[in-house]
């Protein structure tokens, strides 16, 4: 058996034996006259068997405890040293949220400036090319207008002529013709 339950045993012998009416023992009922004396000397005998016993158990229970005491003691340091890291993530963390809210309140303002310039410069964008087809607008309708006018000009031209060439072939005679042709080939004749 091993040393660790050696006296365990023992103490579970001993109160076996207290717990056990003495009718089992094989004391017959006349033989109650010892009275104070025979509880007396069970306690005697405890002691003694008890005494025994912590004087066998005593090395492995002294073993037993120190090495228990030691498995305890590694255990709590083994916690504490748990603890502090634990109370150092957690400053850590509390750090960085204290942080967090820094950092997202100046992304919010980044942001907001940003849009705020994206805004700006879109809005300029926007009215740089508003000009640049209001100035095309403007050079193609002076454009269609000088072609207009242009055109206008060569039918009001056109017509012009074609309204003096039959006012000139209303007002002229056979005779007007005839001399104008005359005069023409004068002057053909004349350069030749």
């Amino acid at each position: 058996m091993s040393d660790k339950r050696c006296p365990i045993l023992l103490m579970l012998l001993l109160l076996f034996y207290l717990l056990i009416p003495e009718v089992v023992w094989g004391a017959e009922a006349g033989e109650q006259k010892w009275g104070v004396w025979l509880t007396l000397g069970r306690f005697f005998n405890l002691a003694v068997v008890v005494g025994i016993l912590m004087w066998v158990a005593r090395k492995p229970l002294a073993a037993f405890l120190v090495s228990r005491t030691q498995s305890i003691q590694e255990q709590l340091s083994e916690a504490q040293k748990v603890r502090r890291e634990a109370e150092a993530k957690l400053a850590e963390i509390q750090s960085r949220m204290s942080k967090l809210d820094d950092e997202l309140r100046a992304l919010k303002e980044t942001a907001e400036r940003e849009a705020q310039e994206e805004y700006r410069r879109l809005v300029a964008e926007a009215e740089r090319d508003a000009e640049k087809i209001v100035e095309r607008a403007r050079r193609e309708i002076g454009g269609m207008t000088r072609a207009a006018q242009m055109e206008l000009k060569a039918y009001v031209a056109e017509l012009s002529i074609r309204l003096a060439e039959e006012n000139i072939r209303a007002e002229i005679t056979e005779e007007d013709r005839g001399r104008i042709f005359a005069r023409f080939v004068t002057r053909l004749g004349g350069k030749g």
